[in-house]
C-alpha cells in the first residue's frame, strides 16, 4: 500500500507548475466554495426564520387560550369570557408554559387636532413580560399599571406615531362604539413608542391597560379576552397548547400562534424548501465538479497508469492512487469550506454586513443561526460524496490497456 500512497503524494504535493496539481486545486477550490455556499444559506435560513418567529413570539406569545366562538375574528372579540382561578391552575400545571397573561383586543379610532387613525387597541395585564417586548421600545416607557383604576397610558407604534405627528407625552382621543350604536371617547396619554419591524402589527396595533379596555367593553373584573401563554423554547408549542386544550372547559380552546396568523408562519416554512433546493444543488454541482476533475487527472495520467500496469501494479493499488486524490480533495475541501462558510456566519454575526429592507422581510440585517446537526450532516455528507465521486473515473482506470497507452502516450 505505500507505492500508492509514495505515488499520490508525489503527484499532489509537487511544487513544480504541472497540469494534475492545476486541477486538483481547482476541485478543492469548487468544493470549498459548494460546502460554505451551503453552510451559509443554511444559517441564514435558519436565521431568519428565527429572527421572524421571535418577534411574533414576543408580541402575541407562542399559543392562545380563548372561547370557542366560530363567528368571532382572530384578533377581535368583545364577548370574552369569564376567567377563574382553576382555568390559570391549568395553564401554570403545564411545565411548558414559562409565562402567561391576560389580554384583550377592540376596535378604536384615535384622534388628534387634524388626524384619524383606525386601530386595533391591545389591552394587557399586570403580568405582560415588559422584558420580552422592551427589545421593540424606541421611546419613552412601558404602559403603567397603577394599584387603583386604570391607567391612561397607551404605546403607539413608530408608524402610527408619524403619521399622527405624535410623541411621548402627548395627548389624543380614543373614540370606540359600546353596544354597536354608542359612540363615546376618552383620552389618552402617549407613553411609550415602539417599533416590531413587522408592517402588519406596527400600522394596526396599539397597547393599553387592559382595565381600560374593560371600561369601554362595560366588562366585570373577571372578564378577559383570552391569556396568552409563552412555551418553554425546549418544548414543541403544538404539543403543549394540545395538553392545555384538553384540560381546559367546552367553552374555551388553547391555539398555537402558527395556527391564529397562518400567514407568516407558512411563508417562513417555505424557506425550508429554499434550503433543501440550494443543498441539494450544490451537493450536485460538487459531484459533477469532482467527476469532471478526477476524470480529467486519470486521462492526463493515462501513461503513469499504462505503465504501472504493465510492471505488474494490480487494478486495486491503482484504484488506490486515485482514492487517495479523492480523499484528500475531500479532506481539505470540505475542511477550509467549513472553515470560510463558519467564518462569513460569525462576521455576519458579529458585524450584520448584510442589511435588508426591513419593511419588506421584517429584519433590518440578515440574521444568522448555527444548528450543529445541520452543519455536522453537510460536513460528513459533502465528505462521503466526494469520495463516491471517484467511482466513475475508476472505471476508466480499468479500462486502459497497458500497450495502447504507452504506445501512444
Amino acid at each position: 500500500m505505500r507505492y500508492p500512497v509514495f505515488i499520490a503524494k508525489r503527484i499532489i504535493f509537487n511544487t513544480q507548475p504541472s497540469f494534475s496539481r492545476f486541477i486538483i486545486r481547482l476541485a478543492i477550490a469548487a468544493t470549498i466554495l459548494s460546502v460554505a455556499t451551503m453552510i451559509i444559506t443554511l444559517c441564514l435560513v435558519n436565521g431568519f426564520q428565527k429572527a421572524v418567529g421571535e418577534k411574533v413570539y414576543r408580541f402575541w406569545g407562542h399559543a392562545r387560550v380563548q372561547p370557542v366562538n366560530p363567528l368571532q375574528t382572530a384578533v377581535t372579540d368583545d364577548e370574552g369570557f369569564s376567567t377563574t382561578d382553576s382555568i390559570e391552575q391549568i395553564i401554570r400545571a403545564n411545565k411548558g408554559i414559562t409565562h402567561f397573561h391576560a389580554f384583550a383586543v377592540k376596535s378604536v379610532v384615535l384622534k388628534t387636532k387634524g388626524q384619524f387613525e383606525g386601530v386595533l387597541l391591545k389591552g394587557v395585564d399586570n403580568r405582560f413580560d415588559e422584558k420580552g417586548f422592551r427589545d421593540f421600545l424606541r421611546l419613552g416607557n412601558m404602559v403603567g399599571f397603577e394599584d387603583s383604576g386604570y391607567s391612561r397610558g397607551i404605546l403607539l407604534s413608530e408608524a402610527t406615531a408619524k403619521r399622527m405627528e405624535l410623541g411621548v407625552g402627548d395627548t389624543l382621543q380614543c373614540f370606540f362604539i359600546r353596544n354597536g350604536q354608542d359612540i363615546r371617547s376618552r383620552p389618552l396619554t402617549v407613553s411609550g413608542i415602539f417599533k416590531t419591524g413587522m408592517e402588519e402589527y406596527d400600522k394596526n396595533f396599539a397597547i393599553a391597560d387592559m382595565r381600560f379596555l374593560r371600561k369601554l367593553n362595560q366588562w366585570p373584573d373577571d372578564r378577559i379576552g383570552g391569556y396568552e401563554m409563552f412555551i418553554d423554547e425546549k418544548m414543541n408549542m403544538d404539543t403543549v397548547s394540545a395538553q392545555i386544550d384538553k384540560a381546559l372547559p367546552l367553552q374555551l380552546t388553547s391555539l398555537p400562534i402558527s395556527a391564529i396568523y397562518p400567514n407568516i408562519f407558512d411563508w417562513l416554512a417555505i424557506q425550508n424548501q429554499t434550503k433543501r433546493i440550494v443543498v441539494i444543488t450544490m451537493l450536485i454541482v460538487a459531484i459533477i465538479n469532482l467527476i469532471t476533475c478526477l476524470l480529467i487527472l486519470v486521462m492526463e495520467r493515462t501513461r503513469m497508469v499504462g505503465v504501472l500496469k504493465s510492471l505488474g501494479m494490480p487494478d486495486g493499488r491503482l484504484n488506490s492512487i486515485f482514492w487517495i486524490y479523492a480523499g484528500y480533495i475531500a479532506l481539505v475541501g470540505v475542511g477550509l469550506g467549513l472553515l470560510l462558510g463558519l467564518g462569513l456566519v460569525g462576521l455576519q454575526s458579529a458585524t450584520h454586513f448584510i442589511s435588508m429592507d426591513e419593511a419588506t422581510y421584517y429584519v433590518s440585517y440578515a440574521p444568522v443561526a448555527i444548528n450543529a446537526w445541520e452543519i455536522a450532516l453537510v460536513t460528513i455528507g459533502s465528505f462521503a460524496v466526494c469520495l463516491l465521486a471517484v467511482r466513475l473515473p475508476l472505471f476508466y482506470v480499468q479500462r486502459i490497456s497497458p500497450i495502447r497507452a504507452i504506445r501512444f502516450a
